[in-house]
């Protein structure tokens, strides 16, 4: 099922109320590891070809898969944070070397951030399909992943992104706007959560591609 036929799927009558639970929850602190457990069980289904959307039975499973997903974004933005912490550290010395050297560090942070964001939604699809948090961690093999569908995952990252701002600036649509803050934002992830697996498939790093067995 390609990515356009999961979205008109995903507006049936029996699968709307699952997702737009999800959205509601996402905003709510320490609750919205259930949304983010219910993208990792979205893509699971995905990765083995199920059809459809996830149930919400065993929540405390989606609590706990959506605190490791958290849990591997830190650890992913650890270093662009550092070196963004090191280069407002070095501007509060306040001289011509530290300040030439924080500007440097914050180009770093920002060069770091754009290449360890880039690479979480493979890293997310090899833990989901592994269940093995160290293997998330394996950047070598993710970014050789990533290498191989590069045009199509650039494409989707890209596609990504201006849909979640476009969702940011939706949401200042008096009333109107609240909806869509509790819907689209969750609705723009949990596509591109599919379409990300569905990429990952292809890949030789799936052990659902036949052509890696």
């Amino acid at each position: 099922m390609d990515v356009v036929s999961f979205m008109v799927f995903s507006f049936n009558r029996r699968y709307v109320l699952r997702w737009v639970l999800a959205g509601i929850l996402l905003f709510i602190p320490v609750v919205d590891f259930l949304s983010l457990g219910y993208l990792w069980r979205t893509s699971g289904l995905s990765m083995i070809g199920g059809i459809g959307l996830p149930t919400w039975e065993r929540k405390g499973e989606l609590w706990r898969e959506g605190a490791r997903l958290v849990y591997i974004t830190i650890l992913y933005e650890a270093l662009p944070s550092f070196l963004c912490s090191f280069g407002f550290l070095l501007f509060q010395i306040k001289t011509l070397v530290t300040d030439l050297a924080g500007y440097a560090m914050v180009a770093l942070a920002v060069v770091a951030f754009l290449l360890c964001s880039s690479l979480l939604p493979f890293a997310f699809c090899v833990y989901v399909e592994s269940m093995e948090v160290r293997k998330a961690f394996d950047f070598e093999k993710v970014f050789g992943a990533v290498r191989e569908v590069l045009g199509p995952y650039i494409l989707a990252y890209a596609v990504s992104l201006c849909a979640m701002y476009v969702t940011y600036r939706l949401v200042h649509i008096p009333i109107l706007g609240v909806i869509l803050l509790l819907t689209l934002p969750f609705y723009v992830l949990l596509v591109s959560t599919y379409y990300f697996t569905q990429l990952f498939r292809r890949t030789s790093l799936s052990s659902e591609n036949p052509t890696t067995t």
